[in-house]
């Protein structure tokens, strides 16, 4: 997700003025990525360890997105595209791991490997 920036940032700078700015190792820069997958693509913790895992997603008005994080398992990937009036959701989760996906108030269960949705 990080990209190398022309002034050669590959985090949020310090503050808005980046010409300016070089100080971009302080830990809270990274605050703003874990936001990203946490509030928009939804993945969180939902047992201690991350032995399981729930999606909810915050996409407002977005119709395509994905992203993927690393997991003690291996990595959770996430792909939500709206298409012909439905969402097409799809969901990998490291073997052994499982959750739930919460969708605009309904729970869907989440299994160990590929998980999609066409709601």
């Amino acid at each position: 997700m990080a990209r190398e920036h022309k002034n050669g940032l590959t985090t949020w700078a310090e503050y808005s003025d980046i010409n300016t700015s070089r100080s971009d190792c302080h830990a809270w820069g990274a605050s703003p990525n874990i936001e990203f997958f946490r509030t928009i693509l939804g993945i969180d913790s939902y047992a201690p360890g991350f032995s399981k895992i729930k999606i909810e997603p915050h996409l407002g008005a977005l119709t395509a997105i994905s992203g993927e994080i690393p997991h003690p398992n291996g990595k959770v990937t996430v792909d939500y595209k709206f298409e012909k009036g439905k969402w097409r959701i799809n969901i990998n989760l490291p073997q052994t791991t499982t959750g739930i996906l919460l969708w605009k108030a309904k729970q869907y269960m989440l299994k160990a490997g590929n998980n999609s949705f066409d709601i």
